[in-house]
């Protein structure tokens, strides 16, 4: 008797879902797309523009030795962290000391250069990398004891350290190549090299 009353019931039920909604529309499940999240393996910034400056010293020997301290501007692209591509300036500040052997003078004289490099790096830790240098530049020696204005071009080379910290900012130091020959521009010599050591900060925008 229990069987039949609830069979009835149940049929009473159905009934008036029938007739008073018709068609029942399917829910469909809510899925819900996790938002994507950045994966950050450090906080170096291996890739974009950069800029920076430095204090270099240049030393030109040509029968005797001319060097001064400089200011370096330079800017270049990261592709990654493992190449990228320089430029910079260099031009002495103030006096060159020019030492003739017996004495050491101070003179107006002005060591520069300009060039532009590829910068292939190895990175040993995080933030901090070697590099070389390699490219093209001129470099330039004015005299004026001498009256000498004299310039070369060509193939320029050199090799450096740097340390990125969080946020973009950089600091580096290296050394560059940018003459290694016989004369200059007729300035008759042998071993005339013209070379700079540098030390500077750079910001990776």
């Amino acid at each position: 008797m229990k069987k039949v009353v609830s069979s009835v019931a149940l049929l009473a039920i159905a009934g008036n879902l029938l007739m008073a909604g018709g068609d029942i529309a399917p829910v469909e499940p809510e899925v819900t797309i996790p938002a994507k999240e950045m994966v950050v393996v450090d906080n170096v910034k291996y890739d974009g523009f950069y800029a920076g400056g430095a204090l270099s010293h240049l030393r030109m020997n040509e029968n005797g030795i001319s060097s001064g301290y400089a200011l370096t501007i330079l800017a270049g692209y990261y592709f990654n962290k493992y190449f990228g591509i320089e430029g910079r300036y260099t031009r002495t500040l103030g006096d060159v000391d020019v030492d003739n052997g017996p004495t050491t003078v101070s003179q107006s004289d002005v060591l520069s250069n300009v060039g532009i490099y590829l910068k292939p790096m190895y990175n040993v830790t995080t933030g901090f990398s070697v590099y070389a240098l390699a490219g093209y530049g001129k470099s330039n020696y004015e005299n004026s004891a001498k009256n000498i204005d004299a310039s070369e071009s060509g193939i320029q080379w050199g090799l450096g350290a740097k340390y990125e910290l969080a946020g973009g900012i950089g600091f580096f130091v290296d050394y560059l190549n940018m003459y290694s020959d016989d004369d200059y521009d007729g300035i008759v010599a042998e071993d005339i090299l013209f070379n700079a050591m540098t030390v500077g900060a750079t910001y990776t925008f």
